[in-house]
């Protein structure tokens, strides 16, 4: 019987909500139900789904309400990915500093062993002498 009346309840107050309110709700309903159709037996979500479920989180203020294939917290992390690719893409380059050349290596590891009485102040010093730019924890490294 309570089952009943929630869901005259529920039908009543859709009564009174805007059609776009409507449209949008049997859109991200129906757009579910295709993807549980089409997965079998496991649930799977391509790009183009993951995607949709980012433009109607934009779109639809009450979305986690219709979302019943995956939890709200895995939309917003999608939603997050997707800034972190955007900006490292943006970016263009790597984080950190690039590493050291072999012969640069080789060349600090042949300085280190014929003068173990050198520090990394001192190498470091001749690498200069050299032209060689290397910090004092790439040599100590």
């Amino acid at each position: 019987m309570l089952e009943l009346r929630s869901l005259l309840l529920q039908t009543l107050t859709r009564l009174f909500r805007r059609r776009r309110e409507l449209v949008l709700e049997n859109l991200l309903l129906r757009h579910q139900l295709q993807i549980a159709l089409r997965s079998r037996p496991r649930l799977r979500l391509n790009t183009r789904d993951r995607l949709f479920w980012l433009v109607a989180r934009r779109l639809d203020r009450d979305w986690k309400q219709h979302l019943i294939l995956a939890r709200p917290e895995t939309v917003v992390g999608w939603q997050h990915r997707g800034w972190r690719l955007y900006w490292r893409w943006r970016s263009g380059h790597h984080l950190g500093r690039p590493r050291l050349r072999p012969e640069v290596r080789e060349l600090i590891a042949t300085m280190a062993g014929e003068k173990p009485l050198w520090g990394t102040q001192r190498i470091r010093g001749e690498l200069l002498k050299l032209g060689i730019i290397v910090s004092a924890r790439s040599i100590r490294r």
